[in-house]
């Protein structure tokens, strides 16, 4: 399990909606050789993981030297996609 959730502004102003079900696609993932970053292909979300975290991106933002991320810490993600889905 990931110690925290990192979002790009992109995917904030134009997914965040979509995040969860992109997390769990995420989860259940098997790449091939040599692939690092998943493609929800529902929303505009690319995902990757690193030293016990997942950042999420938009595909425009995967061409950038540096991205700013949002830290979320990965409980309250969790709560908020719950809250979300109750809203619906």
């Amino acid at each position: 399990m990931a110690n925290a959730i990192f979002i790009s502004a992109d995917v904030i102003n134009h997914s965040m909606l979509s995040t969860g079900d992109a997390i769990a696609a995420f989860t259940g993932w098997k790449p091939k050789r040599r692939e690092t970053v998943f493609r929800y292909d529902k929303a505009d979300i690319h995902i990757t993981a690193a030293n016990g975290a997942i950042y999420l991106m938009s595909g425009a933002e995967t061409t950038q030297a540096k991205i700013p991320f949002t830290p979320i810490p990965a409980a309250e993600i969790g709560a908020l996609v719950r809250s979300l889905k109750g809203a619906a």
